[in-house]
């Protein structure tokens, strides 16, 4: 479906709630938001407006829907900007579907007119009846705050959300000449929650910078990457305030730490509180959160579906699961075959294949002798272990035999479950999936992660190991979180609770039950 575009032009901001509210029969994929000229003729500057802004942000998903990507045109206040002529001129939006007007446009002088224009074929929508001459203004306008010729602030952006949206509409308002954005990557993002499905640096520049000319392109903006908490604010002498959250407000201090060591002034730092989540629930955090936001990615698609791959059949429909050691894959995996998949534990094929009448048991007690048996003639694989873990080369030589072998035998399963018992998608989980090159066989990869801090507790707790063993094994382990999930469709984390780790592995089913539906 394509994306749809609206762009209200609003003068009653007192009845905001209805007024966003009455957009959504529309389907919008993005609302701009823009303050009629008389609205800027009525409040003393655009900073006046500051915290009406923020609580539109913070409740637009109540009013709009989650869907709906609001953007208030903060610009449409300034001198320059309070006009429909102004309007016009804007580089964004390009396109626009449905023009809204909170009022009647007969009540108008009909400056409306030039956005008809600007639009063509446009659908244009009054959703009230009363005149445009008396604006209704929110309570509580700001009037003490003033303005400062360049600000600064920083953070992720990752997947910008209202929270981000207050934050750099803050600075706009606060800022009459220039905005300094730093944007964090590299290790700054490793202690994120999920930083695994933090989107790259490029890309999230890009997004701040969209939405910063979006709402208001009065200003200058740089928009740049810090690899550390300070960026540009440690040496650019053309600096006079700091916007900070009151989670990142101790980062303020240290900023101006910093500056006075460099013989800079000082900053003035401006802290905005963060917005609540009202639609949390008891895993996520209780503000509005690009974790939260990467937490709702778990489970879902995160790229479109691919076409089969040319040399598979499309069924039955392969499925590989990934997951690093005690990442819970083994109980996701429990969790399709109760939902009706048919599966297949790599690692219990493993063992299978260890035993005294495989052809591959002969063939590892050959390369890694006899000492590795127990006294009844079985392998004993914490013996094994040991071996191969300590040296790089073994791990190696083992994975040559036992792969060959897994993959051989794990295609034998395949044919049995579709043919014999009708299995029509089979998961098949394999912490070696990348690295034995087996995704290429299957029609889309899945991935289970957990940290590496809580992969070491669970081994510490579950295998009974000391901190130096379970940190070697985990240290081990053939693929890392992050180059997992750069080659996943989609993703779970068993971090939190179990019902949790339920909800992930039941919207993923129903995807697959929806897409082979439609496609297969």
């Amino acid at each position: 479906m394509p994306s749809r575009t609206g762009l209200l032009t609003a003068v009653h901001l007192a009845n905001i709630a209805k007024t966003l509210s009455a957009t959504r029969p529309y389907a919008l994929n993005t609302l701009y938001l823009q303050f009629h000229p008389q609205v800027a003729a009525n409040v003393s500057c655009p900073l006046a407006l500051g915290r009406f802004v923020a609580s539109v942000y913070q409740s637009s998903v109540t009013w709009l829907g989650s869907e709906v990507d609001l953007r208030i045109v903060t610009g449409s206040l300034r001198p320059n900007g309070a006009s429909f002529d102004s309007f016009v001129n804007r580089k964004r939006p390009s396109t626009v579907d449905c023009l809204f007007y909170d009022y009647a446009l007969s009540s108008s002088s009909g400056g409306e007119k030039c956005l008809t224009e600007r639009y063509p074929g446009v659908k244009v929508v009054e959703l009230d009846t009363v005149g445009v001459e008396q604006p209704s203004l929110p309570a509580g306008l700001d009037s003490t705050l003033k303005s400062y010729r360049n600000v600064v602030l920083g953070g992720t952006f990752d997947r910008i959300h209202a929270g981000h949206k207050v934050l750099l509409t803050q600075a706009v308002l606060l800022a009459t000449e220039r905005v300094v954005v730093g944007v964090t990557d590299g290790a700054m993002i490793k202690s994120k929650k999920l930083h695994e499905l933090i989107m790259p640096a490029a890309q999230r520049i890009e997004h701040v910078r969209e939405f910063l000319e979006d709402v208001d392109p009065f200003l200058r903006y740089e928009v740049v990457p810090i690899l550390d908490p300070f960026g540009p604010t440690a040496t650019d002498p053309n600096m006079d305030l700091i916007v900070v959250s009151t989670e990142t407000a101790r980062g303020g201090a240290k900023v101006n730490e910093l500056r006075a060591q460099n013989g800079l002034n000082q900053l003035e730092v401006h802290t905005i509180e963060l917005l609540d989540d009202e639609s949390t629930i008891e895993d996520k955090e209780d503000k509005i959160s690009s974790s939260n936001q990467r937490m709702d990615l778990l489970g879902t698609r995160l790229r479109p579906r691919k076409p089969a791959p040319a040399h598979i059949p499309a069924k039955p429909y392969i499925i590989g699961l990934i997951g690093g050691i005690a990442s819970g894959k083994s109980k996701m995996l429990e969790r399709f075959r109760d939902f009706g998949a048919g599966i297949i534990d790599c690692d219990k094929l493993a063992h299978q294949l260890y035993e005294p009448e495989e052809e591959c048991y002969h063939q590892v007690v050959t390369t890694f002798g006899r000492e590795i048996l127990n006294p009844d003639g079985t392998i004993n694989r914490k013996a094994l272990g040991a071996i191969v873990f300590a040296d790089q080369s073994k791990l190696e030589q083992l994975n040559g035999i036992m792969w060959t072998a897994i993959a051989k035998r794990a295609n034998e399963i395949i044919r049995t479950l579709y043919e014999e018992h009708g299995k029509e998608v089979i998961v098949m989980e394999a912490a070696v999936m990348l690295r034995a090159g087996w995704q290429n066989n299957c029609h889309e990869l899945w991935s289970c992660i957990v940290p590496r801090e809580e992969a070491i507790r669970r081994l510490m707790e579950r295998n009974q190991l000391d901190e130096q063993d379970a940190i070697r094994r985990v240290d081990a382990q053939p693929t890392s979180n992050q180059e997992m999930v750069q080659n996943s469709d989609i993703v779970f984390c068993t971090l939190w609770s179990y019902e949790y780790s339920q909800q992930q592995a039941e919207k993923a089913w129903a995807i697959i039950q929806r897409d082979l539906k439609l496609k297969l």
